[in-house]
């Protein structure tokens, strides 16, 4: 029974083995070099292998079980410098190549279709690119006149038709390779047609983003982050509409399937809508992610934007060194931290200004992120209203937390029922100085 059970336990090692995903690596310039083998996840890297090739050069990397499934860009990192990435798809391949520097001219792959395509492709478009440019260089130094001009004309609209051709192919495609190649494009800003305006190219980009981009197939793409930012920089500069922007939004989350995605989408809006000054953007993106239920361990940033006070709703109690302070009057609440420019420049309007927001009826309390007692050297003002907190603990201080406060300055005004009526980044944006 005993040999039985061993033989048993032999066949189905055999078995795990043949099922287990492989890749073979063949890099004959690297023999005996250590390798790190990583896989993409949003804004994370998992390293999954480490190891050393063999003085051949060569290496079999097995997929473990926890990643079966996998779908995205690969990372095949030599510790001394040098490597190369490829996509790793449920298949089991093989990798060559004989040059120092590996890239898609001179590397083989064999049993990867995922591979083969994106390299095909990238080497078409690099050629199909050389053309463009060649003939937008004749445009450019011929005069419609002259005979050569039409004929370029012409080789511009086959150029436009091979295109539109290309990118077909590309959408009619099932590989995860076809969508990363769309993701590229995006990226290249390569639209159909070759000549179109940015306006043109924009539109064309948001559309793809927000109605067709699978968003886990660019979590694993190595582009996570290019392409929020990009798509997010564009939404800024040239559509320049953020109740659109903000409805794009929510319809890319509204396609996202997984939880993780979800969050870690909801996380990088955040954010970009932070840094770009967009409160209110980042109070309606974080309130309609949270009623959803699929936020997974938020982090902290969101975390906070969640419960951040919002407009309409009591101003938290303030702790201060007396305790706490119920706001139960006409307020001006201003958040800063000294030296930062623009807090710098807040600070000048409301001294400049303090007479009108007191006639006004507001008491002004100042909360300050400075961690230490001389952080405001070079810096110094004598501030005239009588509420100046800082507890030395900066951003993380307890008054930060419950405010949300994520960037300064930042203005709250309150009412005399102690309701928050507006969140401001600048004091004239208040309306108070009118």
């Amino acid at each position: 029974m005993k040999k039985i059970l061993l033989r048993a336990l032999a066949v189905f090692g055999v078995i795990t083995s043949v099922q287990a995903q492989t890749i073979n690596v063949n890099f004959s310039h690297y023999g005996g070099k250590q390798y790190v083998y990583v896989l993409e996840r949003g804004n994370k890297n998992d390293t999954i292998l480490t190891g050393k090739l063999d003085p051949s050069g060569k290496a079999v990397l097995v997929v473990p079980d926890a990643k079966k499934g996998y779908a995205g860009i690969s990372h095949f990192v030599l510790t001394d410098g040098g490597g190369m990435d490829f996509i790793v798809n449920k298949e089991n391949f093989s990798i060559s190549c004989l040059e120092e520097q590996p890239n898609f001219e001179n590397t083989n792959y064999i049993g990867s279709p995922e591979n083969e395509f994106l390299n095909s492709r990238q080497k078409k478009q690099n050629q199909f690119f050389q053309k463009v440019s060649m003939v937008q260089y004749g445009l450019n130094i011929y005069t419609k006149e002259e005979p050569l001009y039409n004929a370029l004309e012409k080789e511009r609209q086959s150029l436009n038709q091979e295109l539109s051709v290309l990118k077909s192919n590309t959408s009619q495609s099932k590989l995860y390779a076809a969508r990363l190649a769309e993701i590229y494009d995006v990226l290249l800003g390569i639209g159909s047609p070759i000549n179109q305006s940015e306006e043109e190219r924009a539109k064309e980009s948001n559309l793809f983003v927000k109605d067709k981009l699978d968003m886990a197939v660019l979590y694993n793409s190595g582009q996570w982050n290019n392409l929020i930012e990009g798509w997010m920089q564009l939404q800024q500069a040239v559509i320049k509409d953020d109740t659109a922007w903000l409805a794009d939004t929510k319809q890319i989350l509204s396609r996202i399937k997984s939880n993780e995605i979800y969050t870690a989408f909801t996380e990088k809006t955040v954010a970009l809508f932070t840094k770009a000054g967009k409160d209110d953007m980042v109070s309606a993106i974080s309130q309609y992610a949270a009623k959803s239920g699929r936020l997974e361990k938020p982090g902290k940033q969101l975390t906070n934007a969640i419960s951040a006070p919002v407009i309409g709703a009591s101003a938290p109690a303030l702790q201060t060194a007396a305790g706490k302070k119920t706001i139960n009057k006409k307020t001006l609440l201003f958040f800063y931290e000294s030296g930062c420019n623009n807090c710098e420049n807040e600070i000048h309007q409301l001294l400049g200004n303090y007479e009108i927001v007191k006639n006004k009826g507001y008491e002004i309390i100042s909360v300050a992120a400075d961690m230490t007692k001389d952080a405001a050297e070079g810096h110094d003002h004598t501030l005239p209203w009588k509420e100046k907190l800082c507890d030395f603990k900066g951003f993380a201080g307890p008054n930060f937390q419950t405010y949300a406060i994520i960037g300064t300055p930042t203005f709250f005004t309150i009412d005399e029922k102690g309701i928050i009526t507006g969140k401001y980044a600048r004091l004239v944006d208040t309306d108070i100085l009118k």
